[in-house]
């Protein structure tokens, strides 16, 4: 429910991400965030990132990785909390894949950034 909508939202990518080898969320994707980043890069507080991703192959959303700052949810990572859910058919209910370490044990590389990899 939290992110109703999120494709009205502003897209960060200006063309569709393609797959990558050791891609973490295989597939296509696009980017977008509730908010926009403030003048020193950081998202401010309630801010929400979805990346959705069409796998290799298929013609629907398979992946929605997301992330919502929460003030006080984790302050060693910027207060992000992550999760990502998949689905196998266009038919199917999304359901959870990965949250938390999992997630931002990738994303610490973007640390600079926010923990967010693509940027406006």
């Amino acid at each position: 429910e939290f992110i109703a909508g999120y494709k009205d939202w502003t897209k960060l990518n200006d063309q569709p991400i393609g797959p990558r080898d050791s891609d973490p969320h295989l597939g296509t994707k696009n980017i977008y965030v509730s908010e926009a980043p403030r003048a020193n890069g950081r998202f401010p507080n309630r801010t929400i990132v979805v990346k959705e991703a069409t796998r290799p192959g298929k013609d629907f959303i398979g992946l929605l990785a997301t992330m919502r700052k929460q003030k006080g949810a984790d302050p060693e990572h910027n207060d992000w909390v992550f999760v990502e859910y998949t689905r196998d058919a266009a038919n199917e209910p999304f359901s959870e894949l990965a949250r938390g370490t999992v997630c931002w044990s990738c994303h610490v590389g973007a640390a600079e950034s926010d923990y967010v990899f693509t940027a406006p």
